[in-house]
Protein backbone atom coordinates (compact mmCIF):
# COMPACT_ATOMS: atom_id res chain seq x y z
CA UNK A 1 0.00 0.00 0.00
CA UNK A 2 1.43 3.80 -0.98
CA UNK A 3 1.90 5.87 1.84
CA UNK A 4 2.93 9.29 2.33
CA UNK A 5 6.36 11.50 1.93
CA UNK A 6 8.81 9.34 3.93
CA UNK A 7 10.95 9.20 5.73
CA UNK A 8 8.24 6.94 8.11
CA UNK A 9 9.31 6.77 11.80
CA UNK A 10 6.57 5.33 13.16
CA UNK A 11 3.72 3.04 12.67
CA UNK A 12 0.80 2.41 15.14
CA UNK A 13 -2.49 1.00 15.60
CA UNK A 14 -6.23 2.40 16.81
CA UNK A 15 -7.83 -1.26 17.47
CA UNK A 16 -10.92 0.32 18.73
CA UNK A 17 -11.73 2.24 15.00
CA UNK A 18 -9.54 -0.73 13.49
CA UNK A 19 -6.94 1.59 11.76
CA UNK A 20 -3.66 1.38 11.30
CA UNK A 21 -1.57 4.88 11.06
CA UNK A 22 1.64 5.64 9.46
CA UNK A 23 3.84 8.80 10.45
CA UNK A 24 4.71 10.60 7.18
CA UNK A 25 7.40 12.44 8.69
CA UNK A 26 8.68 13.89 5.82
CA UNK A 27 5.36 15.57 5.18
CA UNK A 28 2.42 17.20 6.82
CA UNK A 29 0.41 13.97 7.37
CA UNK A 30 -0.57 10.39 8.99
CA UNK A 31 -2.00 7.81 6.37
CA UNK A 32 -4.89 5.78 8.05
CA UNK A 33 -4.95 2.31 6.64
CA UNK A 34 -7.41 -0.36 7.25
CA UNK A 35 -6.42 -3.10 9.54
CA UNK A 36 -7.47 -5.69 7.99
CA UNK A 37 -7.20 -4.99 4.20
CA UNK A 38 -4.38 -2.38 4.51
CA UNK A 39 -6.61 0.42 2.16
CA UNK A 40 -6.18 3.57 2.43
CA UNK A 41 -8.92 5.29 5.03
CA UNK A 42 -8.00 8.82 5.14
CA UNK A 43 -4.75 11.17 5.03
CA UNK A 44 -4.80 13.25 7.92
CA UNK A 45 -2.93 16.76 7.34
CA UNK A 46 -1.86 17.29 10.80
CA UNK A 47 1.11 18.77 10.49
CA UNK A 48 4.78 18.98 9.91
CA UNK A 49 7.17 15.93 10.08
CA UNK A 50 4.21 13.60 12.43
CA UNK A 51 7.40 11.52 13.87
CA UNK A 52 5.68 9.44 17.09
CA UNK A 53 2.44 8.88 18.62
CA UNK A 54 0.95 7.25 22.04
CA UNK A 55 -2.52 6.99 22.80
CA UNK A 56 -4.34 5.80 26.38
CA UNK A 57 -5.42 2.31 26.77
CA UNK A 58 -8.59 2.72 25.16
CA UNK A 59 -7.45 5.11 22.31
CA UNK A 60 -10.05 7.45 23.79
CA UNK A 61 -6.84 10.31 23.88
CA UNK A 62 -3.23 10.38 22.35
CA UNK A 63 -0.35 12.74 21.77
CA UNK A 64 1.12 13.21 18.33
CA UNK A 65 4.77 14.73 17.98
CA UNK A 66 5.48 16.98 15.38
CA UNK A 67 9.29 16.74 14.77
CA UNK A 68 9.69 19.78 12.13
CA UNK A 69 6.47 22.00 13.48
CA UNK A 70 7.80 21.82 17.34
CA UNK A 71 4.43 20.75 18.82
CA UNK A 72 3.16 18.01 20.64
CA UNK A 73 -0.91 17.63 18.98
CA UNK A 74 -3.65 16.12 21.60
CA UNK A 75 -5.63 14.41 19.90
CA UNK A 76 -9.14 11.61 19.56
CA UNK A 77 -7.84 9.10 18.45
CA UNK A 78 -10.93 7.31 16.76
CA UNK A 79 -12.17 10.18 15.06
CA UNK A 80 -9.12 11.90 14.51
CA UNK A 81 -10.18 14.82 15.89
CA UNK A 82 -7.24 18.01 17.09
CA UNK A 83 -8.30 18.66 21.07
CA UNK A 84 -5.36 21.06 21.30
CA UNK A 85 -1.63 21.96 20.18
CA UNK A 86 0.88 22.40 22.47
CA UNK A 87 3.98 24.75 21.33
CA UNK A 88 7.33 23.12 22.38
CA UNK A 89 10.23 25.38 22.55
CA UNK A 90 11.77 26.27 18.97
CA UNK A 91 14.10 23.55 17.74
CA UNK A 92 13.10 20.77 19.98
CA UNK A 93 12.75 18.52 17.11
CA UNK A 94 10.67 15.79 19.22
CA UNK A 95 11.10 12.71 17.63
CA UNK A 96 9.49 10.34 20.70
CA UNK A 97 6.41 10.14 22.99
CA UNK A 98 6.51 8.49 26.04
CA UNK A 99 2.78 7.73 27.59
CA UNK A 100 1.92 8.20 31.46
CA UNK A 101 -1.69 8.21 31.06
CA UNK A 102 -1.98 7.35 34.32
CA UNK A 103 -0.95 10.69 35.88
CA UNK A 104 -2.16 12.46 33.27
CA UNK A 105 0.84 13.10 31.25
CA UNK A 106 2.66 12.43 28.05
CA UNK A 107 6.42 13.38 27.41
CA UNK A 108 7.80 14.54 24.48
CA UNK A 109 11.83 13.16 23.60
CA UNK A 110 13.25 16.02 21.57
CA UNK A 111 16.12 15.06 19.68
CA UNK A 112 16.55 18.55 18.89
CA UNK A 113 17.75 20.23 22.26
CA UNK A 114 18.16 17.30 24.53
CA UNK A 115 14.91 17.71 26.65
CA UNK A 116 11.86 15.64 27.81
CA UNK A 117 8.97 17.93 27.83
CA UNK A 118 6.19 16.87 29.89
CA UNK A 119 2.99 18.01 28.36
CA UNK A 120 -0.36 17.40 30.90
CA UNK A 121 -3.35 16.35 28.46
CA UNK A 122 -6.48 17.55 30.48
CA UNK A 123 -5.05 21.15 29.96
CA UNK A 124 -2.93 20.86 27.61
CA UNK A 125 0.18 22.69 29.60
CA UNK A 126 3.53 22.13 29.60
CA UNK A 127 4.44 20.98 33.22
CA UNK A 128 8.12 20.84 32.81
CA UNK A 129 11.34 20.83 30.59
CA UNK A 130 13.37 18.04 31.93
CA UNK A 131 17.18 17.94 30.84
CA UNK A 132 18.62 14.96 29.88
CA UNK A 133 21.35 13.69 27.51
CA UNK A 134 22.51 14.55 23.89
CA UNK A 135 19.90 13.20 21.29
CA UNK A 136 17.42 11.50 23.82
CA UNK A 137 16.23 8.55 21.82
CA UNK A 138 13.85 6.53 24.23
CA UNK A 139 12.78 6.09 27.23
CA UNK A 140 10.63 3.75 29.95
CA UNK A 141 8.67 4.73 33.06
CA UNK A 142 8.31 1.96 35.26
CA UNK A 143 4.85 1.10 36.12
CA UNK A 144 1.28 1.20 34.99
CA UNK A 145 1.57 4.07 32.66
CA UNK A 146 3.21 1.20 30.14
CA UNK A 147 2.30 -1.91 30.68
CA UNK A 148 0.44 -2.29 33.92
CA UNK A 149 1.41 -5.53 35.41
CA UNK A 150 3.52 -4.26 38.06
CA UNK A 151 3.28 -1.22 40.82
CA UNK A 152 5.13 2.03 39.62
CA UNK A 153 8.55 2.85 41.33
CA UNK A 154 7.98 6.71 40.42
CA UNK A 155 10.44 7.08 38.25
CA UNK A 156 11.49 7.43 34.95
CA UNK A 157 14.40 6.18 32.60
CA UNK A 158 15.88 8.10 29.32
CA UNK A 159 18.24 6.70 27.07
CA UNK A 160 20.70 9.40 25.47
CA UNK A 161 22.36 7.75 22.35
CA UNK A 162 25.27 11.28 21.98
CA UNK A 163 26.04 11.55 25.68
CA UNK A 164 26.14 7.66 25.91
CA UNK A 165 23.92 7.50 29.06
CA UNK A 166 20.74 7.05 31.15
CA UNK A 167 18.96 10.10 32.50
CA UNK A 168 16.57 9.35 35.55
CA UNK A 169 14.07 11.46 37.07
CA UNK A 170 11.29 11.95 39.68
CA UNK A 171 7.61 11.15 38.11
CA UNK A 172 5.95 13.10 40.54
CA UNK A 173 8.20 16.29 40.61
CA UNK A 174 9.83 15.63 37.27
CA UNK A 175 13.37 16.70 38.81
CA UNK A 176 16.65 14.92 37.49
CA UNK A 177 17.92 11.89 40.30
CA UNK A 178 21.26 10.80 38.42
CA UNK A 179 22.61 10.56 35.18
CA UNK A 180 23.98 6.95 35.08
CA UNK A 181 27.01 6.21 31.94
CA UNK A 182 26.42 3.10 30.09
CA UNK A 183 27.84 1.93 26.82
CA UNK A 184 28.46 3.44 23.42
CA UNK A 185 25.59 5.05 21.63
CA UNK A 186 22.63 3.81 23.40
CA UNK A 187 19.62 3.54 21.61
CA UNK A 188 16.90 1.15 23.31
CA UNK A 189 15.74 0.31 26.99
CA UNK A 190 13.27 -2.37 27.74
CA UNK A 191 12.23 -3.56 31.80
CA UNK A 192 12.57 -7.25 32.77
CA UNK A 193 9.95 -7.13 35.99
CA UNK A 194 10.44 -10.13 36.93
CA UNK A 195 13.99 -9.23 38.43
CA UNK A 196 13.33 -5.38 38.67
CA UNK A 197 16.16 -4.72 36.12
CA UNK A 198 16.12 -2.25 32.90
CA UNK A 199 18.36 -3.40 30.25
CA UNK A 200 20.15 -0.60 27.79
CA UNK A 201 21.83 -1.59 23.92
CA UNK A 202 24.85 -0.30 23.22
CA UNK A 203 24.46 -0.39 19.60
CA UNK A 204 28.07 0.93 19.07
CA UNK A 205 30.08 -1.37 21.50
CA UNK A 206 28.04 -4.37 21.27
CA UNK A 207 26.79 -4.65 24.70
CA UNK A 208 24.10 -4.51 26.91
CA UNK A 209 23.86 -2.85 30.28
CA UNK A 210 22.03 -3.78 33.25
CA UNK A 211 21.01 -1.87 36.21
CA UNK A 212 19.02 -2.47 39.20
CA UNK A 213 15.89 -0.24 39.24
CA UNK A 214 15.41 -0.10 43.45
CA UNK A 215 19.24 1.59 43.68
CA UNK A 216 19.98 2.56 39.98
CA UNK A 217 23.10 0.48 40.69
CA UNK A 218 24.70 -1.05 37.62
CA UNK A 219 24.79 -4.81 37.75
CA UNK A 220 26.69 -5.93 34.64
CA UNK A 221 27.69 -4.91 31.30
CA UNK A 222 26.78 -7.89 29.01
CA UNK A 223 29.25 -8.78 25.55
CA UNK A 224 26.19 -9.46 23.16
CA UNK A 225 25.48 -9.54 19.32
CA UNK A 226 26.52 -6.67 16.38
CA UNK A 227 24.76 -3.65 16.97
CA UNK A 228 22.01 -4.72 19.55
CA UNK A 229 18.95 -2.35 18.82
CA UNK A 230 15.69 -4.36 20.50
CA UNK A 231 14.91 -6.31 23.28
CA UNK A 232 12.23 -8.59 24.73
CA UNK A 233 12.02 -10.26 27.89
CA UNK A 234 10.39 -13.31 27.27
CA UNK A 235 9.69 -15.06 30.42
CA UNK A 236 5.93 -13.81 30.68
CA UNK A 237 5.99 -15.55 27.01
CA UNK A 238 7.15 -18.89 27.60
CA UNK A 239 8.99 -19.31 31.13
CA UNK A 240 12.76 -18.71 30.13
CA UNK A 241 14.19 -16.50 32.11
CA UNK A 242 16.07 -14.31 28.80
CA UNK A 243 16.02 -11.04 27.75
CA UNK A 244 16.53 -11.46 23.83
CA UNK A 245 18.33 -9.11 22.04
CA UNK A 246 18.28 -8.57 18.06
CA UNK A 247 21.35 -7.67 16.33
CA UNK A 248 21.51 -5.34 13.13
CA UNK A 249 24.32 -7.70 12.29
CA UNK A 250 27.68 -7.17 11.01
CA UNK A 251 28.02 -4.45 7.98
CA UNK A 252 29.91 -7.03 5.47
CA UNK A 253 27.94 -9.97 6.12
CA UNK A 254 24.45 -8.77 7.65
CA UNK A 255 24.29 -11.78 9.51
CA UNK A 256 21.72 -11.06 12.49
CA UNK A 257 21.69 -13.17 16.06
CA UNK A 258 19.36 -13.28 19.24
CA UNK A 259 21.38 -13.37 21.69
CA UNK A 260 19.61 -15.01 24.69
CA UNK A 261 20.86 -12.83 27.93
CA UNK A 262 20.35 -14.55 31.13
CA UNK A 263 18.28 -12.47 34.02
CA UNK A 264 19.98 -13.82 36.53
CA UNK A 265 23.72 -14.73 35.60
CA UNK A 266 23.89 -11.77 33.29
CA UNK A 267 25.34 -14.04 30.63
CA UNK A 268 24.42 -14.89 27.33
CA UNK A 269 23.21 -18.20 27.34
CA UNK A 270 22.76 -19.11 23.51
CA UNK A 271 22.68 -17.32 20.06
CA UNK A 272 19.93 -18.00 17.76
CA UNK A 273 20.79 -17.31 13.87
CA UNK A 274 18.11 -15.34 12.30
CA UNK A 275 17.58 -13.25 9.02
CA UNK A 276 20.60 -11.00 7.44
CA UNK A 277 19.64 -7.48 8.68
CA UNK A 278 16.87 -7.24 10.60
CA UNK A 279 15.22 -4.32 11.31
CA UNK A 280 12.39 -4.81 13.44
CA UNK A 281 10.04 -7.67 15.29
CA UNK A 282 6.87 -8.03 16.98
CA UNK A 283 4.98 -11.16 18.52
CA UNK A 284 1.40 -11.93 18.21
CA UNK A 285 -1.52 -13.58 20.49
CA UNK A 286 -0.39 -16.83 19.49
CA UNK A 287 3.79 -16.55 21.16
CA UNK A 288 4.62 -16.42 17.84
CA UNK A 289 7.73 -13.61 16.80
CA UNK A 290 7.98 -12.19 13.27
CA UNK A 291 11.53 -10.59 12.49
CA UNK A 292 11.99 -8.78 8.96
CA UNK A 293 15.42 -8.00 7.38
CA UNK A 294 16.23 -4.49 6.16
CA UNK A 295 17.11 -5.31 3.01
CA UNK A 296 17.53 -9.35 2.84
CA UNK A 297 13.49 -8.78 1.93
CA UNK A 298 12.67 -11.68 4.10
CA UNK A 299 10.01 -12.54 7.19
CA UNK A 300 10.96 -14.86 9.64
CA UNK A 301 8.08 -16.45 12.28
CA UNK A 302 10.09 -18.35 15.73
CA UNK A 303 7.50 -19.65 17.41
CA UNK A 304 8.17 -18.85 21.17
CA UNK A 305 6.14 -22.81 22.57
CA UNK A 306 8.40 -24.72 20.39
CA UNK A 307 11.28 -22.51 20.60
CA UNK A 308 12.06 -22.95 17.14
CA UNK A 309 12.15 -20.94 13.91
CA UNK A 310 8.76 -22.02 11.82
CA UNK A 311 8.17 -20.30 8.49
CA UNK A 312 10.50 -17.55 6.40
CA UNK A 313 8.58 -15.57 3.32
CA UNK A 314 9.95 -13.80 0.72
CA UNK A 315 8.82 -10.00 0.50
CA UNK A 316 8.84 -7.53 -2.33
CA UNK A 317 10.22 -4.21 -0.45
CA UNK A 318 12.70 -3.56 1.90
CA UNK A 319 11.51 -3.21 5.78
CA UNK A 320 12.24 0.36 6.75
CA UNK A 321 15.56 -0.03 8.89
CA UNK A 322 15.35 2.97 11.35
CA UNK A 323 11.64 3.37 12.62
CA UNK A 324 11.22 3.56 16.26
CA UNK A 325 8.82 1.12 15.37
CA UNK A 326 8.24 -0.72 12.47
CA UNK A 327 6.05 -3.67 12.32
CA UNK A 328 2.79 -4.53 13.91
CA UNK A 329 -0.04 -7.60 14.34
CA UNK A 330 -3.67 -6.50 14.31
CA UNK A 331 -6.70 -8.23 16.03
CA UNK A 332 -7.56 -9.01 12.05
CA UNK A 333 -5.06 -11.10 11.58
CA UNK A 334 -2.81 -8.91 9.80
CA UNK A 335 0.82 -8.08 9.31
CA UNK A 336 1.57 -4.82 8.63
CA UNK A 337 5.44 -4.44 7.59
CA UNK A 338 6.71 -0.23 7.36
CA UNK A 339 9.21 -0.11 4.19
CA UNK A 340 12.04 1.85 3.51
CA UNK A 341 10.25 3.47 0.55
CA UNK A 342 6.71 4.90 0.50
CA UNK A 343 4.88 1.66 1.07
CA UNK A 344 3.70 -0.95 3.37
CA UNK A 345 3.37 -4.33 3.27
CA UNK A 346 0.39 -6.23 4.68
CA UNK A 347 0.46 -9.90 4.77
CA UNK A 348 -2.57 -12.34 6.12
CA UNK A 349 -0.97 -14.18 9.59
CA UNK A 350 -1.45 -17.73 8.55
CA UNK A 351 -0.72 -19.11 11.93
CA UNK A 352 -4.24 -17.73 13.38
Amino acid sequence: MDVGTGPHLHIGYVKESGHVWVSDTGGDTITVLDHADGRVVDRWHLGGGAAHFSFDAGCTVGVVALRSADEAVIVRPQTREVVRRVSLPAGSAPTGTMPAFDRGIVYTLNEGNGTVTAVEVSSARITASIPVGGLPKWGQPWGASYKPITQPVGKTYVVSTESDDVTVFDDSTNEVIRRIPVGHRPNRNAIFREHGNIYISNEADDTVTVIRIADDQVLATVPVNHRPFRMLPIQAINGRDEMWVLGAGEATTGAGTVAAVSGTEHIVTRTIDVIDEPANWVVNPQKRLFIVGSSCRQLMVYDFVSDAPVGLTELGHDPAPGAISGLIHTSAGSLFILNNDSTVTVLRDQNE
